[in-house]
């Protein structure tokens, strides 16, 4: 059967009856959109787990209906997952382990050769990694399909914001999350996940940034964001503060909208969210988005006439009860369902 026979044949009612995506029932060349999972997490620097969000999000997709109020056809783009790189997989398992060893003695204040050493080479490694990840992207991109990169931590996404200008030129990043990521570097690493909106900048990979939600920043990105004319921040006390005094939400997101290009890039972090969201994620931050915010967010970006040309989810860190990948499940169905 051809892609156009299948969505007449399949029931988007049943339960998902195979182990894709979501349940459905196409093949890859026959999805529009495709989900690069990127499990890896050397560099976190708080509560680990996000490698194990791909694969838990994948699982918990089985329990996600199709329909969806805003969007009931939308399941008929498909929307295929890539296989976890197992390599790459074993190797971020081997380079966290060193990592660790390295934030021991960076913790001390006991960094001597032997931890510069360690330091040097992760930063190699993940260099390479998104390499990696950007010709991957590269690749889905060149085939005409749409990419979402599922994390794994924030610095993922560097790879695939560099495939998307190469494929797109400019763009701007709308940025969903409690932390700004404009750090030079963390803890010595300069592919740090609190380094990766900083990165981009540094690479003039985006236009603009639009950070949305932002609650936990240190005082140099505070700096940074008041002297960089790129960079606007709608940070969660602003917000409230504005909704507070009688502004709606509508406004609130027009307000938004008013900074980004016509061509918009969605990153995700989860901790954008409220905790009760997201509880087991790496970093989580009291305040933050509902959901029904978000969407609202991003169907105020399409109305505006502009277009999600791309983006990623990433930290979801899966829980021991599942929740938080349950959640992250609905993300990324929320997301594909609005790329152009």
């Amino acid at each position: 059967m051809n892609k156009q026979e299948k969505i007449k044949s399949f029931n988007p009612n049943e339960p998902a009856l195979n182990s894709n995506l979501f349940g459905l029932p196409f093949n890859e060349d026959e999805c529009d959109i495709h989900v690069l999972p990127a499990a890896w997490e050397v560099t976190v620097s708080y509560g680990a787990g996000t490698m194990e969000g791909p694969k838990e999000i994948a699982i918990a997709s089985a329990q996600v209906d199709l329909y969806d109020e805003g969007y009931p056809k939308g399941w008929e783009r498909g929307i295929w997952m890539h296989d976890i790189d197992q390599e790459w997989l074993i190797k971020g398992e081997s380079l966290r382990l060193l990592a660790t060893r390295y934030l021991q003695a960076y913790e001390l204040g006991e960094i001597g050769p032997k931890e510069l050493k360690i330091q040097k080479n992760i930063n190699e490694q993940c260099g390479l990694f998104h390499f990696w990840i950007q010709k991957q992207t590269a690749v889905i991109l060149k085939k005409g399909k749409r990419a979402i990169l599922l994390g794994g931590d924030h610095s993922t996404s560097l790879g695939t914001i560099r495939a998307h200008k190469e494929h797109y030129g400019d763009f701007g990043v709308l940025q969903i999350d409690a932390h700004a990521d404009l750090r030079s570097s963390y803890e010595g690493f300069e592919y740090s996940h609190a380094s990766i909106m900083y990165n981009v900048l540094q690479e003039h990979l985006a236009t603009s940034l639009t950070i949305v939600g932002l609650r936990d920043y240190c005082h140099q990105e505070a700096d940074l964001i008041a002297s960089d004319n790129r960079i606007n921040a709608f940070t969660d006390r602003g917000m409230n503060k504005a909704l507070f005094a009688g502004q709606t939400w509508t406004q609130v997101c027009r307000s938004v909208v008013n900074t980004l290009p016509d061509h918009v890039y969605l990153s995700v972090d989860i901790d954008g969210f409220d905790p009760s969201l997201c509880p087991s994620t790496g970093t989580p931050v009291p305040g933050g988005l509902s959901i029904a915010q978000f969407t609202y967010l991003l169907d105020a970006v399409i109305a505006s006439g502009r277009k999600i040309i791309g983006g990623d989810l990433v930290e979801v860190v899966p829980g021991k009860d599942q929740w938080d990948a349950n959640v992250g499940a609905r993300v990324l169905s929320a997301i594909s369902h609005r790329l152009a």
